[in-house]
């Protein structure tokens, strides 16, 4: 009787006037828990098989491939698979349910293990500096990237006539970044065990434009300097309206701002001088998203199945606009060449912080190093900060490639100022 009441609750939060979740508020329908990417970005290569055996055979060649899959998956167990304390480990997965449709963005990896696979793809997440979070009971990884795209990788018995193997699928949820294509190709290959293709260099990955060179800004034109204040107006009025998609709409905006690889050495200069003045509005919001630090585990009580989709277990808003603003005031830092003090000492307990809790978020910690980077020439304990990245390298070493080499860089600068 009350069924569309329910429904409508369930989209709308139970309590009148909470906001849909933000992985699903861009969407005109709310029901919608995965997103497909392009159809032409990732084929899925479940390849053809050979044709379907006589009913009076079946049986028996479906017993053949069980046998061969049990043998191979003996042989590889007697093998050494490279493992990390933060690596995915799995002796079985759940079979494909009967009516579950594939992504596009899914491979068909014949006559090996779980154990195998999930290895090759941890390996892979730590390469490329994908934050990871395993559940092994689901046979599943949340996965989100430094540039805050957010997926899931799931892994399935074949059924029928594809029991003697695994597939593997990747399901984008949110967010979005040029590097994500590269990302899927390079776990899919990793999961058949393909030879994938080396990341990026460490830190410049990213949505970039074409760079614009300084040059111009000197030109018998004579244009004057960009005004900061000017570049900014907009996303001081969207920042000014309550609500998720504002909010980060207004730091995608800034994000670009506080680049000279996006825009011009000029502009970032220009911007990141504004944002570290005191009555910037714009930069106070960035300040508070990162010093309110509320990256804690929520407590969960609702029990799930192996196949139920995960509606309670999106990252919070919160986070999402947290590691944007850290993002936002390492590149502003980066362009500027310090962080003035006054804001120093704010910003400093919050980013110590994120280091000694890089091994349940290293993508956190990762923007924290990058702005803790130019404290350490005027900063007072030295000391405190090289046990703090020491404890990042160590997370950044077992899953996340892009904060160990950080965090060194920052290990050797601080050495270099005791000295």
């Amino acid at each position: 009787m009350n069924n569309n009441n329910e429904g409508e609750t369930k989209r709308t939060g139970s309590i009148t006037g909470m906001p849909v979740k933000p992985k699903l508020i861009m969407d005109e329908e709310a029901e919608e828990v995965t997103r497909k990417i392009a159809p032409a970005m990732v084929m899925p290569s479940l390849r053809p098989l050979p044709s379907l055996p006589s009913q009076a055979s079946s049986s028996a060649t479906f017993s053949s491939y069980s046998m061969k899959s049990l043998t191979l998956q003996k042989q590889q167990r007697g093998r050494c698979i490279k493992s990390t304390p933060f690596s995915w480990k799995l002796s079985s997965v759940p079979v494909l349910p009967e009516f579950h449709p594939l992504e596009r963005t899914a491979v068909f990896v014949p006559h090996s293990s779980p154990s195998e696979i999930a290895s090759r793809i941890s390996e892979v997440l730590r390469e490329r500096s994908i934050e990871a979070q395993y559940e092994n009971c689901k046979a599943k990884v949340k996965c989100t990237t430094a540039e805050g795209v957010d997926f899931r990788i799931r892994l399935y018995r074949g059924r029928g006539r594809y029991n003697h193997g695994i597939i593997v699928e990747v399901q984008r949820r949110f967010g979005t970044s040029f590097m994500f294509h590269s990302d899927t190709q390079a776990i899919l290959n990793g999961a058949e065990g393909k030879d994938t293709v080396p990341p990026a260099s460490p830190l410049t990955s990213g949505n970039n434009l074409p760079e614009v060179s300084d040059s111009g800004d000197d030109s018998e034109d004579g244009y004057p300097a960009p005004s900061a204040e000017s570049s900014l107006a907009m996303v001081a009025k969207m920042m000014t309206i309550p609500g998720f998609d504002s909010q980060y709409l207004g730091l995608q905006m800034i994000s670009p701002l506080v680049d000279p690889k996006r825009l011009s050495l000029r502009t970032a200069k220009a911007v990141a001088s504004r944002l570290f003045e005191q009555d910037c509005e714009v930069g106070k919001k960035l300040f508070d998203y990162v010093i309110k630090n509320d990256n804690k585990a929520r407590s969960r009580t609702k029990t799930s199945g192996v196949f139920d989709d995960d509606e309670d277990d999106d990252d919070d808003s919160s986070k999402i606009l947290r590691n944007t603003s850290l993002s936002i005031i390492a590149n502003a830092a980066k362009v500027y060449g310090k962080v003035p003090e006054i804001l120093r000492e704010a910003l400093r307990p919050a980013l110590l912080r994120d280091l000694h809790d890089a091994e349940d978020h290293p993508n956190t910690a990762l923007w924290a190093a990058m702005c803790l980077e130019h404290f350490i020439e005027e900063d007072h304990d030295n000391t405190e900060l090289s046990r703090a990245f020491e404890i990042a390298r160590r997370a950044g070493e077992a899953r996340h490639s892009n904060l160990m080499h950080q965090a060194r860089e920052c290990i050797r600068i601080c050495g270099a100022g005791i000295q």
